[in-house]
């Protein structure tokens, strides 16, 4: 298979896919390791809550279960609920960092014919965008999807990591935390209203990041239609680069 250097000498001229090859490798890991884990998973605490359940029906239909007992196997299933919790919201952070990695992917891959520049940013996700734009010509908004669900998965994630799941304000003085944008000191009653506002189907009513295996899968399709669009205006973008080199070619 052909690389990028094919562009500088004449060889292979369009053959050469690095956003078809990316979205590939994205969907595979997408669905193999995080979509696959989550569902081995979910399956498992699922089974175990039944045998559980089960085990209390039988127990009571033979008038051998007494109030403690019920007290503590039930007690078992809720646990098994907030572990369902936990999976989905280590999962959300697979997710939203393996679309990241796939931009910075995209975006090394293509260092040698298109020089990346400095692109200043509170966060990750607003310095690719601007890349994006001046070095591709792709905005990001423009995908069928949009990117403001990137940016609710991007700062949900980094309240996962960083804020214990809590939907608070980050702390400013961390790089990692400074996503969110927030210059204010991090404290429990700083409550992010604006995150809450824009994005509540990531808050229980505890006021922690949740996320449900309805929005979990919801995020997995738009990360894939946004990745796998990406990767086709990078494809055209390569083809704008080499079809002027394969016109100078000798017949």
């Amino acid at each position: 298979m052909s690389d990028h250097n094919d562009i500088d000498d004449g060889i292979g001229l369009g053959e050469w896919t690095p956003g078809a090859q990316g979205t590939e490798c994205f969907r595979e890991e997408l669905f193999l390791r995080i979509v696959g884990t989550a569902g081995a998973m979910s399956r498992m605490l699922e089974a175990e809550a039944h045998t559980v359940l089960s085990k209390l029906q039988k127990a009571a239909a033979e008038g051998s279960l007494c109030d403690d007992r019920a007290e503590v196997e039930m007690a078992a299933v809720g646990y098994a609920a907030e572990h369902s919790t936990f999976i989905y919201n280590w999962v959300h952070v697979m997710l939203t960092t393996r679309v990241l990695d796939a931009l910075r992917t995209l975006s090394w891959d293509l260092a040698d014919v298109c020089p990346k520049g400095k692109y200043s940013g509170k966060c990750e996700l607003k310095r690719l965008q601007l890349e994006f734009v001046d070095r591709f010509g792709i905005e990001f908004s423009r995908s069928p999807v949009g990117d403001a669900f990137l940016e609710g998965m991007v700062v949900a994630r980094n309240k996962i990591v960083h804020n214990g799941a809590r939907a608070f304000e980050a702390s400013s003085p961390s790089d990692a935390i400074a996503i969110e944008g927030t210059e204010a000191e991090w404290s429990p009653s700083n409550f992010d209203r604006e995150f809450v506002a824009r994005f509540p189907d990531y808050v229980d009513g505890t006021d922690r990041i949740a996320v449900s295996e309805t929005l979990f899968k919801a995020n997995v399709d738009q990360a894939l239609a946004f990745v796998s669009w990406v990767g086709e205006q990078i494809d055209s973008f390569v083809k704008l680069l080499v079809e002027p080199a394969a016109a100078h070619l000798p017949v």
